[in-house]
C-alpha cells in the first residue's frame, strides 16, 4: 500500500466511517467533507502533500467557524454574515456584545453599534464579552488579546475562545450545545486557497479544537471525558439485563423456527395422522358403548321406574316452590297483572294508530266514542270558522290601511318637497272621490258589460267555479306556485311581483290556520329547492335575492312570531333603553371628537388634540384607546345577556322559521354533497334565523311591538352596535385585522361566541317533520267536514290568471297537466278595460276551494259513496252495544232484549241531541256571545251583509246532521235494534257486490275505514283547539294595529289641515298682467265671456315655451312654426289643469287635463319628458316649476 493509499484511508468522516471513498470525495456514508486531491496533470511530490494538508486544516477550521456562527445565531436569534466574511464582521465586537448581553446581560451597557468604520470605541463592545466571560467563569486561559480580533492578529484564537466558552455555558444549561460540522460544510476552492493564505500570513498556530472539551475539563479541575472503550464497557454493564433479554429473544426465535418446522412436517402428513387417530378413538367408543348398551338391557323395568319417580318428585317441587313464591309476592303479582292489562290497552291503542289492517272490534268499540259529534265540536268548529274569516278580513282591512297610510305619506312628502297646494292629497280620501268611484262602479254594473265574480246568471256562477278550482289547485300543488315565483322574480324583479306576494299570502291565508301553515310551509320548501336548482356556488344564494324570503318575512310577523320576538327580546332591550349613560359607540375617529368636543366643553379652551388627525392616528390615542376597552367589555356584557336569551329560547321558537331553516339546510346539503362545509351552511341558516327574522326586532323594536316606547338616536346607535356584533357572531365573522383595542378585542370575542351560536344554530334546524308536528297526512284532507275559503280580489284573480297565461310553458310541461286543462276552461284572462271590479275595501269575493281533480264518480258510484257513508254510521251505532269476531259475527248474531233496550234508550238521547243542535245553529252572522263577544266584531261584517248570509258558509247544520235521521223506517217510526242489523246486512251486501268489501275476511276493510275516520277525528280537535287559540291572538294584535292605524291617519290629516291652513295664509293676491301683453289680452277675452277659471289662467306661444325650455318639440312642426302655435294653461279645480292648443287662431277639438298628483308622480318615477296630445314632448321638471310658479307662488 503506497502513501497515498494510507492517506486517503486515514482521513475519515465525523461519523467514524472507515467505509472508504467514492469517486466524488464524499464517504460511503453520505457524509461530505474536503478530499486530498490528486494534481491536475496526476503527479504526486512533496509539494502538492503540502498544499493538500494546508488545505484539510483550513476546510477544518472553517467548519469550526460555521459552528461558532450558527452557536451565535442561536444565541442572539438573528442572521450573520457568511463564514469567509464572519471574521471582518467580528472585528466591531457588534455580534460578540450581543452574545454577551445575552448571557450576561447585566454587564453590557450600550453598544456601539456604529458600522460605517471600525473606530477604537468599538473595543468597548469587545470589553463586555471579556467581561462577561469572567462572570460566567470561563478560565483566562481561554480568552484572547484585544488586538487578536481588533488587528485581526489571531482570529482562530478568538474562535477558539467562542468554542470553549459555549461548552462552559452549555454544561451550565444557559445556551445550546455547539453542533460539529466538521465534513456537513462545503467550500470552494476559492474559499480554500483565501484561508489557506490568511492563515500562513496571520503566522499562528492552529488551537487544538478537537481536545478543548478536556482542557476545559482540566481548567476547571473537572473529570475529562471518557474514552469510547470506557464509554463501550459502561454501557454493556448498565444495559446487562437488556442485552441478556436481546440474547434470549433471539434463542426463542431459534426454538420457534424449529418447532414450525416440526409443525410444517405433521401438516404435510395431516390427513394421514388424523385417519389414524380417528380410527384408535372409535374403536375405543364402540367398545364401551357396546358395554353400556348391555348392562342396560339386562336392568331396563329397573331404569324405568326410576326415570319416572324422578320426574314426578322434580315437578311437585317446583309447582310448591312456584305456589310458595307467589303467595310470598301476592301484591307484586297483582301489579303485574295491572301492567300486563295496561300493555294489552296500549297494544289495542297502538294498533288503532299505527295499523289499518290489525284493528278488530273490540278495539273499534273500546275508542268508538271519540266518533261522536257532540254539542262542544259543533259550537268549537262555528267558531273558529267565524274567527278565521274575520282574522283574515281584518288582516285584508289593515293591508288596504296601511297602504292609505304610505300613500298619504308620499303625498305628504311630494307637498313639502314641491310647496304646493294639498288638494291632491285631500282628493284621496275625500268623500267625493269614492262617491264618483262608487258611481261609476253602480252604471258599469247596471250596464251588465263588465267582468265580475259575484252574479248570480250561469256564466258567472261557471267562471267562479273554475276559478275555485284553480285557487284549490294552487294552494294544495305548491310546485306551480313556487315556479311562478321564480320565473317572475327572474323576470321582473321585486317591482312586479309585488301583487303576487300579497296573492301568496292570501291564498294561504296568512297562514293562520294549521292547514295553510302547513301548506305554506310546502311552497316555501319547493321555492327553496327550485332557487338551489339555480345556482353553482353557494355564496349565490343571496345574491340572487330569491322571492320566497319576502313570504318568508311576511309570515314571521305573525301573531305567535311577534309574541315569540317580545317574550325573547323585551327584557335584554329594557337593559339598553333603561340605562341613560350607556354609550357603545366603537368608531376611533367618533370617539376621538367626542373626546375634543367634551375636553372643550370641560375647559373652555381649545383642545390641545389636532382636529385634522387620520382615523389610525386616533385609533393611537392612549384616552381613545381606553375608551374603546370599557366600550367592548360594556358591550361583550351585553351581547352576551342578548345571546344567552337567544340560544335559550330555542323551545319557544316558532316552529315555521326553524323548519324553513332545516328544509334549506337539508337542499343545500343534498345540492353541494361533500363541496360545502357546516359552516358556510350554518352561515346561510344563521342569516335567516338572525338577520332576517330577529335582528329587525332588535334595531327597530317599537316596530315589532317588542316595546312600547319611542327610541332616541342614542339607544338607536347602542341597538345597531349590539345588533351588529350578533351578527357578526351569528356568521363567526370577525371585525377585520385592524389592530386597534377594540377590533383585537371583539374578534377573540366573536370567535369564542361563535362556536355557541353554531351550535345553537345547529339545534334549531332539529325539528319534526311538518306531517308530525301539525298532524297531517294523506287522510286529513278528506276528513274535513269544510271546504277551505279565501277572500280574494276580483283584480288579483285576473292577475293571477294572466300571469299563469303567460308562463304556462314553464309552470305545466305536459299538455294533459291540470293546470293547463283549467287555464283552457277559463279561457283567456279579461285585459284591464274589460271592466274587472277595482280592488279596494269591500271589493273581495270569497271563493270556496275545491278540488276538481278529485275521483270522479259516475251516479253509481255517487249511490255507493253515500251507501258507504250511511253504512259506517250504521255499524258504529251497531257496535256499541255488541262484540264478535268480525263485523260479519256481529251482524249475522241475533239481537236479544237488552240489546233493544240499550238501543231505545240511545235513540232518545240522539233525538235530544238533535233538537239541541238545530236550535243552536246560526240563522244569520251574529257574532259570538260570551267573553269573546267584542274581539268577534273588531273586524266582522255587519249583520245581514251578502257575505254574511254567503251560501258557501263552511259551518251548515248540513254538515252536523244527527244520525237519528238514518235510524228512522219509510213510514218515519224509528227501527228496532233487528231492524237495524238486517239493513246494515242488506247495505253490506250491495257494497260487497261492489267490489268494496267481502265476506271472506268478515268485512275487515270496512272495519279499517272506521279506524281511519276515529284517527282523522281526533287530529281535528286538536286542530281546532290550536287554531282557536292562536285566532285569538291574532284578533287582539289586529285590533291593537286597526287603533294605531287610525291615529296615524287622524295625525296625518291634521297635519294636511295645518299645512292648509299654512298655505292659504301666505297666498296673495295674483298679479296683472302688463298692459296689451297677450295674457292681457286673454284674460279680457275671458272675463267677457264669463269663464274665468278660479285658480288662473295663463296663455304661452309655443315659441316662448321653446325658449324657456319647457317645451322641447313638436312633431310634424318646425320650430320657425311655433310662433303660430298658442297653449293655454288653465285650472278651475285644484290641482287639475286644463291645456289647450291652437294654430293660427283655430283651437283643436281636443282638451287634454292634467292632474299635478299624477305630474309629480312622474317626476317621483324620474320621468323627464311626457307628450302631450300625442305630439308635443315637453320637459317635466320646468312645466311644474311653470305651474308652480304661476299658479301657488
Amino acid at each position: 500500500m503506497d502513501a497515498h493509499t494510507q492517506i486517503d484511508m486515514a482521513v475519515c468522516c465525523p461519523g467514524g466511517c472507515f467505509l472508504g471513498k467514492t469517486r466524488s470525495g464524499a464517504c460511503d456514508c453520505g457524509h461530505g467533507r474536503h478530499k486530498l486531491k490528486k494534481n491536475e496533470d496526476g503527479q504526486r511530490d512533496a509539494t502538492w502533500m503540502e498544499l493538500e494538508r494546508h488545505k484539510l486544516q483550513a476546510y477544518e477550521y472553517l467548519c469550526h467557524v460555521g459552528e461558532a456562527k450558527e452557536w451565535i445565531e442561536a444565541c442572539i436569534e438573528d442572521e450573520l454574515p457568511p463564514i469567509d466574511q464572519l471574521e471582518e464582521q467580528m472585528r466591531n465586537g457588534i455580534v460578540l456584545a450581543r452574545l454577551a448581553k445575552f448571557f450576561a446581560p447585566e454587564v453590557v451597557k450600550r453598544i456601539f453599534e456604529d458600522t460605517s468604520k471600525l473606530q477604537f470605541r468599538h473595543s468597548d463592545n469587545i470589553n463586555y464579552l471579556f467581561t462577561a466571560m469572567h462572570k460566567a467563569g470561563l478560565p483566562d486561559v481561554f480568552f484572547f488579546e484585544l488586538t487578536d480580533l481588533y488587528d485581526k492578529k489571531n482570529i482562530p484564537k478568538v474562535i477558539y475562545c467562542i468554542h470553549a466558552l459555549s461548552h462552559l455555558l452549555a454544561k451550565k444549561g444557559i445556551t445550546p450545545k455547539i453542533k460539529n460540522l466538521v465534513g456537513k460544510l462545503e467550500f470552494t476552492d476559492e474559499q480554500l486557497d483565501a484561508t489557506v493564505q490568511g492563515l500562513e500570513d496571520a503566522a499562528v498556530p492552529m488551537p487544538a479544537f478537537g481536545n478543548i472539551q478536556n482542557a476545559l475539563a482540566a481548567e476547571l479541575n473537572e473529570e475529562p471525558e471518557e474514552t469510547p472503550e470506557e464509554k463501550r464497557k459502561r454501557f454493556l454493564a448498565e444495559n446487562e439485563k437488556a442485552i441478556v433479554k436481546s440474547q434470549a429473544v433471539a434463542r426463542g426465535h431459534l426454538v420457534r423456527k424449529r418447532h414450525q418446522q416440526r409443525k410444517a412436517e405433521l401438516a404435510a402428513h395431516e390427513k394421514d395422522i388424523v385417519k389414524i387417530q380417528a380410527l384408535w378413538r372409535g374403536r375405543g367408543v364402540r367398545k364401551e358403548y357396546q358395554s353400556t348398551l348391555t348392562r342396560f338391557k339386562s336392568n331396563e323395568t329397573l331404569f324405568t321406574k326410576m326415570q319416572a319417580r324422578y320426574k314426578a318428585k322434580k315437578q311437585r317441587q317446583d309447582y310448591l316452590k312456584r305456589l310458595k313464591y307467589l303467595n310470598a309476592n301476592e301484591s307484586a303479582a297483582v301489579k303485574l297483572q295491572a301492567w300486563w292489562k295496561g300493555n294489552q290497552a296500549m297494544k289495542q291503542y297502538k294498533a288503532l294508530l299505527n295499523s289499518k289492517d290489525s284493528a278488530d272490534v273490540k278495539t273499534v268499540q273500546s275508542y268508538i266514542h271519540l266518533l261522536d259529534d257532540g254539542v262542544n265540536d259543533f259550537d268549537e268548529e262555528l267558531d273558529v270558522q267565524k274567527l278565521r274569516r274575520l282574522v283574515i278580513k281584518g288582516i285584508r282591512e289593515n293591508l288596504t290601511d296601511e297602504q292609505e297610510l304610505n300613500e298619504l305619506d308620499m303625498k305628504i312628502a311630494l307637498l313639502v318637497k314641491n310647496t304646493i297646494s294639498l288638494d291632491e292629497v285631500i282628493h284621496f280620501t275625500s268623500k267625493k272621490m269614492r262617491a264618483q268611484l262608487a258611481e261609476s262602479a253602480a252604471a258599469l254594473e247596471k250596464e251588465g258589460t263588465h267582468w265580475t265574480l259575484k252574479g248570480s246568471d250561469k256564466e258567472t256562477k261557471e267562471r267562479r267555479r273554475r276559478y275555485e278550482e284553480l285557487f284549490y289547485l294552487l294552494q294544495t300543488q305548491p310546485i306551480y306556485l313556487a315556479r311562478l315565483m321564480f320565473t317572475m322574480n327572474k323576470k321582473f324583479g321585486a317591482g312586479e311581483t309585488r301583487f303576487l306576494e300579497q296573492v301568496v299570502l292570501t291564498l294561504y291565508g296568512y297562514a293562520q290556520n294549521t292547514r295553510e301553515e302547513y301548506l305554506f310551509l310546502s311552497l316555501i320548501e319547493s321555492a327553496v329547492h327550485l332557487e338551489l336548482s339555480d345556482i353553482n356556488k353557494l355564496e349565490e344564494f343571496w345574491r340572487d335575492n330569491p322571492f320566497f324570503i319576502k313570504l318568508v318575512l311576511q309570515y314571521t310577523r305573525g301573531a305567535k312570531e311577534r309574541q315569540f320576538l317580545r317574550d325573547l327580546l323585551q327584557p335584554v332591550l329594557k337593559i339598553v333603553i333603561e340605562d341613560s349613560s350607556l354609550e357603545l359607540e366603537s368608531d376611533a375617529m367618533a370617539i376621538y371628537k367626542n373626546i375634543i368636543r367634551e375636553d372643550e366643553l370641560r375647559t373652555g379652551e381649545k383642545s390641545t388634540r389636532s382636529y385634522d388627525a387620520t382615523p389610525q392616528q386616533a385609533a393611537q390615542d392612549p384616552e381613545v384607546q381606553e375608551h374603546q376597552v370599557k366600550t367592548f367589555l360594556r358591550l361583550k356584557e351585553i351581547t352576551d345577556k342578548f345571546l344567552t336569551a337567544i340560544t335559550g329560547s330555542l323551545s319557544k321558537m316558532p316552529y315555521g322559521i326553524r323548519y324553513i331553516a332545516l328544509k334549506m339546510k337539508e337542499n343545500m346539503k343534498k345540492k353541494f354533497p361533500g363541496a360545502t362545509s357546516d359552516e358556510e351552511i350554518n352561515k346561510i341558516v344563521g342569516n335567516l334565523i338572525y338577520y332576517r327574522y330577529m335582528n329587525p326586532a332588535i334595531i327597530a323594536p317599537e316596530a315589532f311591538d317588542v316595546i312600547d316606547t319611542a327610541i332616541s338616536p342614542v339607544q338607536r346607535k347602542n341597538l345597531a352596535e349590539v345588533a351588529k356584533m350578533l351578527h357578526n357572531i351569528s356568521l363567526n365573522r370577525d371585525l377585520g385585522t385592524s389592530d386597534n383595542a377594540f377590533t383585537t378585542r371583539a374578534n377573540e370575542y366573536i370567535k369564542t361566541a361563535g362556536k355557541r351560536f353554531a351550535h345553537f344554530l345547529k339545534e334549531a334546524t332539529n325539528v319534526e317533520t311538518a306531517q308530525e308536528h301539525f298532524n297531517m297526512d294523506e287522510y286529513v284532507e278528506f276528513g274535513r267536514n269544510e271546504k277551505p275559503i279565501i277572500y280574494i280580489s276580483p283584480e288579483e284573480v285576473v292577475q293571477v290568471h294572466r300571469n299563469l297565461a303567460e308562463n304556462i310553458d314553464t309552470l305545466a310541461v305536459s299538455k294533459d297537466d291540470q293546470l293547463r286543462i283549467i287555464l283552457n276552461d277559463l279561457g283567456t284572462p279579461p285585459a284591464a278595460a274589460d271592466g274587472v271590479t277595482p280592488k279596494g275595501p269591500g271589493g273581495e269575493v270569497a271563493l270556496t276551494l275545491t278540488n276538481r281533480f278529485a275521483k270522479t264518480e259516475d251516479e253509481s258510484e255517487t249511490r255507493l259513496r253515500l251507501l258507504v257513508n250511511e253504512t259506517k254510521r250504521l255499524l258504529l251505532t251497531i257496535i256499541r252495544f255488541t262484540t264478535g269476531k268480525s263485523l260479519l259475527d256481529i251482524l249475522e248474531a241475533p239481537s236479544n232484549e237488552a240489546q233493544e233496550k240499550l238501543f231505545g234508550e240511545y235513540l232518545d238521547q240522539e233525538t235530544k241531541l238533535a233538537s239541541e243542535k238545530k236550535e243552536r245553529t246560526p240563522s244569520d252572522n251574529k257574532t259570538m256571545s260570551g267573553s269573546l263577544g267584542s274581539t268577534m266584531q273588531l273586524s266582522g261584517s255587519p249583520t245581514g251583509s251578502p257575505e254574511a248570509a254567503s251560501p258557501a258558509s263552511p259551518s251548515s247544520a248540513a254538515n252536523y246532521t244527527s244520525v237519528v235521521t238514518l235510524l228512522k223506517n219509510a213510514d218515519g217510526s224509528f227501527m228496532t235494534f233487528l231492524q237495524l242489523k238486517v239493513k246494515a246486512l242488506e247495505n253490506m251486501a250491495q257494497i260487497e257486490a261492489a267490489g268494496q268489501a267481502t265476506k271472506a275476511d268478515g268485512y275487515q276493510s270496512m272495519l279499517n275505514v272506521l279506524v281511519e275516520d276515529l284517527l282523522n277525528k281526533q287530529r281535528r280537535r286538536a286542530q281546532r283547539r290550536r287554531e282557536f287559540q292562536s285566532l285569538q291572538t291574532t284578533l287582539v294584535n289586529l285590533e291593537e294595529k286597526a287603533k294605531f292605524m287610525e291615529e296615524q291617519k287622524k295625525s296625518y290629516h291634521d297635519y294636511i289641515d295645518a299645512c292648509m291652513a299654512q298655505l292659504t295664509n301666505k297666498k296673495g293676491k295674483p298679479k296683472k298682467a302688463p298692459l296689451f301683453s297677450r295674457q292681457y289680452y286673454h284674460m279680457r277675452d275671458l272675463q267677457k265671456s264669463g269663464k274665468v277659471p278660479q285658480f288662473g289662467s295663463y296663455k304661452y306661444s309655443a315659441a316662448d315655451l321653446h325658449k324657456k325650455g319647457v317645451l322641447i318639440s313638436i312633431d310634424d312642426y318646425s320650430p320657425k312654426q311655433y310662433g303660430q302655435i298658442t297653449l293655454t294653461i288653465s285650472s278651475d279645480e285644484a290641482g287639475v289643469f286644463n291645456i289647450e292648443a291652437s294654430f293660427l287662431g283655430v283651437k283643436l277639438s281636443e282638451k287634454m287635463e292634467l292632474r299635478l298628483e299624477d305630474l309629480l308622480q312622474s317626476q317621483y318615477s324620474k320621468v323627464d319628458v311626457v307628450t302631450l296630445f300625442d305630439m308635443a314632448k315637453v320637459n317635466l321638471n320646468l312645466l311644474i316649476f311653470l305651474i308652480n310658479k304661476k299658479f301657488y307662488v
